[in-house]
């Protein structure tokens, strides 16, 4: 099966199509299914993996538990963030990096550069794997009952476990108590696919996206890749970044940002009035006074509709925020600012002991 068949698939679901992103029915509904056609996938694989991209990400792999996942991401020599995922360890020789689709051609090109000494393969899984999303109270046990996996009723949020489906295997990655996706061969995609709608409603990419905007959980994309510091998106608070582990690309730039300064610029939860979704690196502007112009004081990270209007992550210049300065999008809207569910001013070091 190549990607147009799955797409036809879909369509033949129920399915219709906003570029590779799918639209169902909404309506409500306690557990949802998920097509994640937007995400893609690095496999690295052999004896040097975890010696290798300990040497190169942001997170550290030597002391995360087997079948266990981090955030992470990969900088080049300034701090700029190349790429940004969730690294899932299933053992050290065999490690997954769960992306933006867009963002893993440049991902795996950043990385290779800096393998050719090492036991490793790098490889991406765009066109010959498919993630589903399965999104509800419960996730991780209902979509054991739904597949008749008991050890996936299990699962703690941060847990990545590789199990039998189809003759062949699926990687199952639960993120929180109510989002699990599951990762197949793209041949296997329909059977699953089918499987789970048993016991889920099949609804839009939105829902996903929201859940995790709501989260303050960020994601780079193509656009972005090489514009943040890993501080700018939050990815210290959110356990991707490790002050203890030694060097790595750009170690010097982030931990000196830590230890010595004071990020000028991080990550705020918004919402603006409906219309066009904001693409990824669409700027934020400061409107000082009708005499003075209007400057750009940050980016969008991600965006997504809701039933409010449309809600996003963007980072931002800290003293803009301060001031009180009213923010807008490059088309007038005018952005709220909103809480994110985390200590947006926590200090990491303070636990480093």
């Amino acid at each position: 099966m190549d990607r147009q068949e799955w797409h036809d698939f879909l369509s033949g679901e129920g399915a219709s199509w906003e570029g590779d992103r799918t639209r169902f029915p909404d309506c409500e509904a306690d557990l949802r299914l998920i097509d994640l056609s937007p995400w893609g996938a690095v496999s690295v694989h052999g004896p040097d993996s975890q010696k290798f991209l300990q040497g190169q990400l942001t997170c550290d792999l030597v002391n995360l538990p087997e079948g266990h996942a981090t955030f992470g991401a990969h900088c080049n020599p300034k701090g700029r963030m190349i790429s940004a995922f969730h690294a899932l360890k299933e053992s050290p020789d065999n490690i997954l990096l769960s992306l933006p689709r867009d963002l893993a051609p440049i991902a795996l090109a950043g990385l290779t550069k800096y393998a050719v000494f090492f036991k490793t393969d790098l490889q991406e899984l765009n066109n010959s794997h498919q993630w589903l999303g399965l999104q509800g109270a419960g996730a991780a046990s209902r979509a054991a009952e739904l597949l008749s996996v008991a050890e996936l009723s299990h699962l703690e949020a941060g847990a990545a476990r590789r199990f039998t489906f189809e003759d062949g295997e699926a990687l199952a990655h639960v993120l929180n108590s109510e989002q699990v996706a599951i990762l197949v061969p793209l041949a296997s995609a329909p059977a699953l696919w089918q499987k789970l709608a048993a016991g889920a409603t099949p609804s839009g990419l939105c829902h996903w996206q929201l859940r995790l905007i709501s989260e303050g959980i960020p994601q780079l994309h193509a656009e972005t890749s090489g514009i943040f510091i890993p501080q700018m998106l939050n990815l210290h608070l959110l356990g991707g970044v490790s002050f203890k582990k030694g060097c790595y690309t750009g170690q010097e730039v982030v931990a000196r940002l830590q230890y010595l300064g004071q990020a000028k610029r991080r990550m705020y939860r918004g919402r603006c009035a409906s219309g066009d979704l904001p693409p990824p690196g669409a700027s934020i502007l400061e409107v000082k006074s009708a005499e003075e112009s209007s400057k750009s004081c940050g980016d969008i990270v991600i965006a997504e509709r809701s039933e409010q209007g449309v809600e996003l992550l963007a980072v931002l210049t800290n003293s803009s925020v301060a001031a009180g300065t009213p923010l807008r999008l490059e088309d007038g809207r005018q952005l709220e600012l909103l809480e994110l569910p985390y200590d947006a001013d926590a200090d990491p070091l303070t636990d480093s002991d």
